[in-house]
Parts: structure tokens; sequence; C-alpha cells
């Protein structure tokens, strides 16, 4: 092992060590449903304690200042069994190692700066300020991910697998600029069905290119619409639209690429560079519903590079389409404010089990550019331990045609995720 390897490995074993640590001050007290909440200061200006489910939190009654420290820890271990691509057979590695400071000021002023800590994804995060206008209208300014599509939105300590579908490869993932978001309910106050509207002006993320999955200089527009005819407790129906418009500048090339719903194995699908890219055209559906422990979503995307000098428009497209069904009877929820579906919360004091299935596809062949193409399914196992603290077992069977001309590759992966986040 290299001297460069050898510190790599040594500071991300001893990230793991300390993640270990808080993971472990996470798990105390009995496994049950319900955070512990540990006071150590408590008066009538003055509020300080530890929440195994919301990490340290300082709030003052005058002025009323909230501040909050949390984080979260994936930890992977993948066994893959590969077939015209060379990908490695096990590893194991820290998905995410987040810690964040988030603070609420005067009722209106919400903050929150989340850094990456884990080997080789280090940087920034979340790193925004949202002031609220009134009740249900904010604007919030930064480095944000982009409102695009469900999967996209929702937090990664609520994915119902361990990663996002091929497709959502298509979506701007992390970007920086200015977000202005409505929510509200139509009729009568009383009725439950609810709509949000959220659109922005966004650029490339704050010094991480990796975190567009595109890698482009560019000023767009972003915007998603939903709609919830019925948001109940146990009963949801939900519907959902977003669009961007890319002006990409200064020539640069664009990329899109493809990984098989593993973190841990190298991208199967790519389009390499795409010279001459003027703009980019991207829309997207988005439908679940929620009855009772059953949990049915999917998406669709379209995505449209406008070239110049004479070279053709190019189309790539993907969806999903994935099922869930929790075994002991618990559901997932649906938030109103976000529109997106939210994680489990165990009745039992052994937790929650679910299972899930999804099919993904993404097409990235077009006129010249052999980007290949794949579907893939997913079986999930998810064992929520509490509702801050979950196992995740997946096993993707992938089918992928590569390179010009196509070739057909077909490999099989197992892996496995402990998560904790408070």
């Amino acid at each position: 092992m290299s001297r460069q390897g050898s510190e790599r490995y040594s500071k991300g074993c001893a990230m793991f060590r300390v993640w270990v640590l808080i993971s472990s001050i996470a798990l105390i007290g009995p496994t049950i449903a319900t955070a512990r909440v540990f006071d150590f200061v408590e008066n009538d200006t003055v509020d300080f304690d530890f929440s195994t489910r919301r990490g340290l939190r300082l709030r003052f009654e005058d002025p009323k200042i909230e501040l909050r420290v949390g984080g979260r820890f994936h930890y992977d271990a993948v066994v893959a069994e590969d077939d015209q691509t060379n990908i490695q057979r096990f590893k194991s590695d820290i998905r995410r190692g987040r810690l964040y400071l988030s603070g609420k000021l005067f009722d209106h002023f919400r903050f929150k700066i989340d850094r990456e800590l884990a080997p080789d994804r280090r940087g920034w995060r979340n790193l925004w300020a949202r002031y609220r206008i009134r009740s249900g209208l904010s604007v919030k300014v930064g480095n944000l991910v982009a409102p695009f599509g469900m999967e996209n939105v929702v937090a990664s300590n609520y994915s119902t697998f361990m990663e996002r579908s091929a497709s959502s490869n298509l979506s701007p993932s992390f970007q920086t600029g200015v977000l202005v978001s409505a929510k509200g309910r139509f009729g009568r106050r009383g009725n439950r069905n609810r709509w949000t509207v959220s659109a922005g002006w966004m650029m490339q993320p704050l010094g991480q290119s990796s975190d567009d999955p595109h890698g482009t200089k560019h000023n767009s527009f972003v915007s998603r619409l939903t709609f919830a005819p019925l948001a109940r407790k146990r009963r949801v129906i939900h519907l959902g639209a977003a669009f961007e418009y890319r002006d990409v500048r200064n020539n640069a090339l664009y990329r899109v690429s493809g990984r098989p719903g593993s973190s841990q194995v190298r991208s199967l699908l790519a389009t390499g560079g795409i010279p001459n890219v003027v703009s980019v055209i991207a829309f997207g559906l988005e439908g679940a519903g929620i009855y009772g422990p059953f949990t049915l979503q999917g998406e669709y995307m379209r995505t449209t590079l406008l070239r110049n000098s004479g070279n053709s428009d190019l189309v790539f497209e993907g969806g999903y389409i994935q099922a869930s069904y929790v075994l002991t009877g618990e559901r997932r929820r649906y938030s109103r404010s976000s529109a997106v579906i939210d994680g489990v919360k165990p009745r039992h004091v052994w937790g929650a089990v679910e299972v899930a299935a999804r099919f993904s596809t993404l097409d990235l062949d077009d006129d010249t550019i052999n980007g290949g193409s794949m579907d893939s399914w997913t079986v999930g196992l998810n064992w929520y331990l509490r509702e801050n603290v979950r196992l995740m077992f997946n096993y993707i069977s992938v089918d992928a045609r590569i390179g010009n001309p196509s070739v057909s590759d077909r490999p099989k992966i197992g892996q496995v995720r402990f998560q904790v986040f408070f």
C-alpha cells in the first residue's frame, strides 16, 4: 500500500472509530420507538438537552433562539459478481459521515451548516439560510438540493433502498442559488388536500463539482409542483411534476453516468463529456400512494440536450417504480410540508420490518452518443431498530447494454448498510 493510501486508510479508520462512538451514544437505552431525551440544563430561559433522535439542542426563550447539533453515519458493505465490467467483488466503506449545525432565530429565520466528513467525499452539503415571509411562504438562499423529483428531494436517512434509482442521475442534485417555496391547501380549512410549489434560480454547487452529476458551469431555473388530493395519516395520494432549464456556460462538457444502485460499484453507463451543449431542458413526473403499511411510488424523467454547430439534439430518459410493505403494521409517513415520503417509526420493542422491491431503468443512448442503457431489479429488507437506527439489506440484479456495438452486462450485487442519524 502506498504512503498516500496508508494515510487515507488510517484517517478512514480513525473516523470510523469516532463514528462508532457517536453511534453507540445514539443507542443508549432500550431499543424502543420513542427517542430518549437527557436534560442537562433546564430553567425558565435556557433548555439544553441531548436526544438520541434529534441530537444536542440549546434553546433560549429570550431572545428566542434554538441551536441544534446532529449528524448521520451510513456504513456499507458490498459483495458483487461482475460480468463484462470489472468491478471489485468485495468492498466496505463509509458512505456518509456528516455533522451539522442548524438553528432557528426569532421564528422567521432558519439556517443549516452540513459538512460531509467521509473519506473521499469531504465537502459542504447543505449550507443555507431561510426566511419565512409568512405562513406557507419562504425563501431559501445557499447550497441546497434542487427541487426536482420526490426521490431526489427526500433525505437519504429515509430512503427505502440504500441508493436512489439509476434514473436519479438525470436530476440536478445539489445546487447553489435562491429558492422560493409555498404550500397550502385547497378549499375550506378542514380539507386535507395539500399543494406545494418550489421554484428557484440555481448554479453549480459550492466548490463541489462531484455533487453536480453533470459537471457544468451553468445558470438554471428549477421548479417542482405537487398536489396531494388525499393526505391522511394512513392514506395518501400524491402527484407531482418538476422542470429544469439549464443554460450551459463556456461550452462546458455535459456528462451523465449511471451506477446500478450501489455507491461501492463503478458506473456501468457513461456518456463521457458531450460537447456543444447550449442548454438542457428536463422534466419529471412523480406519483405515490400510501395505504396503511403499503407504499407505492414511481417517477419518470426525460432530459433533452440542445446543441449547436449542426449537432443533433439528444434525449435521455429513465424512471422507476417501487413498492414496500411494513410487515409489523407500521406505516411510512408523508411530509405535507416538503411533499416527500419519510421513514418508519417502530411501535415494538424489537423494532419494525419492511420489505421492498424496485424496478429502475435508464437509457443514455441517442444518435452518436453510446452511453448505454440499463434495467435493474432491487429487492430490499429494512429492519428499523429504532426510528433513527436501521439495518438495510439490498440485492440487485442488473441487465445493462454497454459499448458500441452494445454487449450485455449482467452483474449481481448484494449489499448491507448500518445507518444511524441524530
